[in-house]
């Protein structure tokens, strides 16, 4: 965790007014939807969009700065340690293309990967394993050299389940995977395709949505009759107990809304340590001076010894040892020091299953947020926003009401109605994001209609915050 805390709760802009949110303007009239073509592609066509650009593909791709939102999900093993990300268009962007032929699909999947190829070589995708989802022709295609020097798994879905594959796809597939690329069927019932795929296959990937609990066990033994030692993954997992299963049923990768699923907490509380933290934080706020602060952070020695840890091994530009509490509030500064007690609260069940993947996807959040401040020129509400955005998922990690673990907080207003009643001036923000997360492509336009936000920049600020976070775990 020290490692990247310096740069975590490190240097921040200086306050500013905080201007409420601008009305929405006009909505402009929405394009028709796009048919791709079906005619041989001119010379100077990208590679990004295989074989295709006529006219009418440049006006899509004209536009595919609004249209190519990217879905991320996170990629769990068995212990819910996170170790990559999956990356989809939003459907969208499938609406627009409505020809099904394989010029669209080349098309489809060549824009996730210029996507990926502009904004994914930082250093959130050196860490983590990068799976994006492609069709079985796809394989052939050269825009995947983009993906050098990353850890790609392409999800491959056949053209035809009814068919074997191609001599063509098993030949691509086993050059990719002597490139370094896996290969893992993304399809999720047994047949020609999948049964003659499996020997070119690292992995098969069934999908839980839709399908009763038993149906992931028929698969797997499926599978294994064929393949006794291909490892499974389960996708589309929807809640701890799906997760349960898949894991019991040896799955090695899942991915899905279980990582930060809402339960039933009523009845549960905030733990003492939570409480203290609660507390500290309430009256940092308020603006308590240094003395009281350093009395309550000596009361307990874990959080003081934790704080001096943390200011040492960031260093803050100093050449000399800090050795009390006092002077390491006085080097961290208001800001930083309440943003580093927020922290320190969002991951005070770090020992919970899952806590360290709900910890980072609360900070991407929460720099997102604030990255979408500063755009706007906001800086202390950028500030702000980040918390807003970590406290946005204060009740998942904490697994208590969201309603009870901000009460002791006494946050503002604007911060309390944004987090309880989707109202005021900084809900916009957090709807946006969260609307971004879920890929409501509708949603995501008109929020960031109303902040006067280019949709285009969604995706560079989610690499952008993503890149943030693991550069500073480095």
């Amino acid at each position: 965790m020290l490692g990247w805390l310096k740069r975590l709760f490190g240097i921040e802009p200086g306050p500013a007014a905080f201007s409420p949110a601008i009305p929405p303007p006009p909505r402009e009239p929405q394009p028709p939807p796009v048919v791709a073509p079906e005619t041989p592609p001119p010379a100077d066509v990208p590679a990004a969009a295989h074989g295709a650009p006529s006219a009418v593909d440049e006006e899509l791709r004209s536009a595919n700065a609004s249209l190519s939102l990217l879905c991320r999900s996170e990629v769990l093993d068995r212990e819910q340690n996170l170790t990559g990300y999956a990356f989809e268009l939003r459907e969208d962007v499938a609406g627009r293309v409505r020809a099904t032929g394989r010029r669209a699909r080349d098309f489809m999947d060549g824009l996730l990967v210029e996507q990926i190829d502009r904004y994914g070589h930082g250093a959130a995708l050196k860490a983590r394993r990068l799976c994006l989802r492609v069709w079985e022709g796809f394989l052939a295609h050269p825009a995947l050299a983009r993906l050098q020097g990353l850890d790609a798994t392409l999800l491959v879905r056949p053209e035809l389940p009814t068919r074997v594959a191609s001599a063509e796809m098993l030949a691509s597939a086993a050059r990719l995977r002597e490139a370094g690329v896996q290969i893992v069927l993304d399809h999720g019932e047994p047949g020609p395709w999948l049964d003659s795929a499996l020997p070119q296959a690292d992995a098969a990937l069934f999908r839980m949505g839709f399908c009763l609990p038993e149906d992931l066990g028929l698969y797997i033994r499926a599978v294994r009759q064929q393949r006794a030692d291909l490892p499974v993954w389960a996708w589309e997992v929807g809640t701890p107990d799906d997760f349960e299963l898949a894991a019991r049923l040896g799955c090695t990768a899942l991915s899905g809304a279980f990582v930060t699923r809402r339960e039933d907490w009523k009845g549960n509380s905030l733990s003492p340590h939570g409480m203290r933290l609660a507390s500290l934080l309430q009256r940092l706020r308020s603006g308590v001076d240094t003395q009281e602060i350093a009395v309550i952070l000596k009361h307990d020695l874990a959080l003081a010894y934790r704080l001096l840890r943390y200011v040492n091994a960031a260093a803050w530009g100093l050449n000399h040892h800090i050795s009390s509490v006092e002077q390491a509030i006085l080097v961290l500064g208001q800001q930083p020091l309440q943003r580093w007690v927020s922290m320190m609260l969002l991951g005070s069940a770090r020992s919970a299953p899952g806590a360290a993947v709900v910890m980072e996807d609360a900070l991407v959040r929460g720099r997102l947020l604030e990255l979408l401040g500063g755009l706007r020129g906001e800086r202390d509400p950028a500030a702000q926003l980040f918390v807003l955005g970590l406290f946005s998922l204060l009740d998942v990690a904490l697994k208590v009401p969201l309603e009870d673990a901000i009460r002791p907080l006494k946050l503002p207003d604007a911060m309390q109605d944004a987090l309880l009643h989707q109202r005021g001036p900084m809900a916009p923000y957090l709807e946006l994001v969260l609307a971004f997360e879920r890929g409501d492509a509708p949603r995501v336009t008109s929020f960031a209609d109303v902040l006067g936000i280019d949709v285009g920049e969604l995706n560079r600020l989610q690499f952008e915050a993503l890149d943030w976070v693991h550069s500073a775990e480095a």
